[in-house]
């Protein structure tokens, strides 16, 4: 018989606020949660382990009154299922028994029965706490061991005794379990800081209150749970356990931790009893930092800069990076891996065409197009916004020089514009990419980063030109360009094709863009003269459309012909999309150069 040392089952059970956040478990609900969490229990089982002193029911609610009534000194919660109003009309008439503290009763029944309301019902009255699910990961060799034997028309489960170190293992378990029933009322509600979550509680005051007047030290003295026990139970029996079992890895469990509550209700398995020592280990970990406050236990020490792995790494609080970091280091960060930034409406409506006719999967998350609209200052908020990476913190690099980590992925900026100025020469070209690298810098060092390497930062930008005047130009004989402006304008201001052929060659040939056909006109007999602006202009969506089933003949043919030419725009979408496969699973580490090596930025930078 087990010598029950401070508060017993009974004495939680009897709690105003007990078990309402995680109400008690009969034996077929105590057998369903067992099998989410992959072991196979039955009545007999259950009987066996109780006998073997191994998993004790936490209370009995037995017929007859056993003990003085222990009705709540406060007000509780009128709320809760069937089960904890079961365990509330016990404890108020004296008949709640704590199995762990008598030697074992035979004659007990494990057995389901129809419930009768009230005293005279048949049913067992076995009530488990869900928190004695944590001991079952422990008992799975003995377990693996029964047997099964009939007697009449009863089935007998039997298993070998018990070694003593498993029975001081199970008492353990059970000390943890009263600690946690007698203490999640406080804590468990917001182990997600950001979040209260209550259960069977009308009214978040009432429990604003209640947590107002819980005394942890006095807990920890009723509870006779010493804090350096409470510590030792959640990292070295639950958090260890749960590194080791946990199914899907520290990067993967690291994000389950970040997700809401209801969230878990999916998990199963190992993954689940990872889950549910986490949880607890959470619980006792809050209580003892209360008592901790309190200057009744050490505090936990700072893992934070820790190199090597700690328990303590394993708590649902824990955050050793940020949520983009986690994401990043698993390869699916939702931020783009590149930013495909195109200057016209045109080009804009095309490119997802593109995309999904060279057969590329919608994922936003590799590349994002952005419509420019025009060059100017745009470009470089694009690179201060969307390229620039976010560093995390310091890290030792080779030869002694320092690094960051880089917490979320960096996205490749490529630009792919008209020559126009100032991308009308090579010179033009390269100053204007020296001043995007140099915006994401200015991000950097708002950061921390003085002086990045600017090699590490080169191939963040990429700058294209079309190879004719305009997007269109580029894409379009001038022939295919006049039936696409026929398609897309009721009058073509009463031209004829040809002469709206001949405009177009006249304007391509100038260098100019295709929109001085319709803001211009057509050249006239007289020199620098032409017939003026269009009545109204043509909608670049309209011709984009229009447009589409040209460009899409002449992507499928240079898909399925060597030698057939490949469109400009085809070739950007598919070098963005390479370049973004590559950088999908990969992260990286900015390098800090010192600061006298470092060299001064371009002046084009800091024009």
């Amino acid at each position: 018989m087990n010598q029950p040392d401070g508060a017993t089952a009974v004495d939680v059970a009897s709690m105003p606020w007990a078990m309402t956040q995680n109400e008690p478990l009969a034996i077929e609900e105590f057998i369903g949660e067992a099998k989410k969490r992959g072991f196979d229990l039955n009545t007999a089982t259950l009987r066996e382990l109780y006998r073997n002193r191994l998993l004790i029911p936490f209370v009995q609610i037995t017929r007859r009154p056993v003990r003085e009534p222990a009705r709540p000194a406060v007000a509780e919660s009128p709320f809760g299922g069937t089960r904890l109003i079961d365990l509330r009309l016990a404890r108020d008439t004296g008949r709640l028994r704590d199995l762990a503290a008598v030697p074992y009763q035979p004659r007990v029944s494990f057995e389901s029965a129809k419930w009768t309301w009230p005293a005279n019902s048949p049913w067992t009255g076995l009530l488990y706490s869900p928190y004695q699910l944590l001991a079952l990961p422990d008992l799975d060799a003995m377990l693996s061991k029964q047997t099964y034997h009939k007697r009449g028309e009863r089935v007998i489960a039997r298993m070998p005794k018990p070694p003593q170190l498993l029975l001081d293992r199970m008492e353990r378990f059970r000390k943890m379990t009263i600690a946690l029933t007698a203490v999640e009322a406080r804590y468990l509600p917001n182990l997600d800081p950001e979040f209260i979550q209550l259960t069977n509680v009308p009214d978040v005051t009432e429990w604003a209150n209640y947590r107002a007047r819980f005394d942890p030290v006095q807990a920890q003295s009723w509870l006779s749970y010493p804090p350096q026990q409470i510590r030792q139970d959640a990292e070295s029996r639950l958090l260890t356990r749960a590194h080791h079992r946990d199914p899907v890895g520290d990067e993967w469990s690291q994000l389950m931790r970040r997700a809401p509550a209801k969230s878990r209700k999916y998990l199963k398995d190992a993954a689940l009893i990872a889950m549910d020592d986490r949880i607890a280990a959470e619980i006792l970990l809050r209580f003892y930092e209360d008592l901790a406050l309190r200057g009744q236990a050490e505090s936990l020490p700072d893992i934070s800069g820790a190199l090597y792995w700690h328990p303590l790494r394993d708590r649902l609080s824990y955050r050793g990076g940020t949520l983009d970091g986690a994401l990043t280091d698993l390869g699916i960060s939702p931020y783009p891996r590149v930013v495909l930034a195109l200057e016209g409406e045109t080009e804009v409506y095309h490119a997802p065409l593109v995309w999904r006719t060279l057969g590329y999967s919608a994922a936003p998350e590799l590349i994002r197009v952005l419509k420019l609209g025009g060059v100017g200052q745009n470009l470089q908020k694009v690179a201060a916004l969307n390229v620039a990476p976010l560093i995390g913190k310091q890290i030792p690099a080779r030869g002694g020089a320092t690094a960051w980590t880089v917490i979320r992925p960096s996205a490749r900026l490529l630009v792919a514009v008209d020559p126009d100025k100032p991308f009308n020469t090579p010179e033009g070209i390269e100053k204007e990419r020296t001043k995007l690298l140099n915006e994401i810098k200015d991000v950097l060092k708002t950061q921390g980063l003085e002086h990045p390497d600017p090699d590490g930062l080169q191939h963040l930008v990429e700058i294209r030109v079309w190879d004719a005047p305009c997007y269109e130009f580029a894409h379009f004989t001038d022939e295919e360009l006049a039936d696409g402006i026929t398609a897309a304008h009721k009058t073509i201001n009463g031209w004829t094709r040809d002469e709206l052929i001949a405009a177009l060659m006249h304007w391509r040939g100038e260098g100019k863009d295709i929109k001085n056909v319709w803001y211009r006109g057509g050249p006239t007999t007289q020199p620098n003269k032409f017939t003026g602006k269009w009545e109204y202009e043509v909608s670049k969506v309209k011709l984009a459309e229009a447009l589409w089933p040209t460009l899409l003949r002449k992507i499928q043919l240079a898909m399925v012909t060597d030698d057939a030419p490949t469109p400009l725009i085809m070739q950007v979408i598919n070098d963005a999309y390479h370049l973004a496969q590559q950088g999908r699973y990969l992260s990286f580490a900015l390098a800090e150069v010192p600061k006298d090596t470092a060299e001064p930025d371009n002046e084009a930078g800091s024009a």
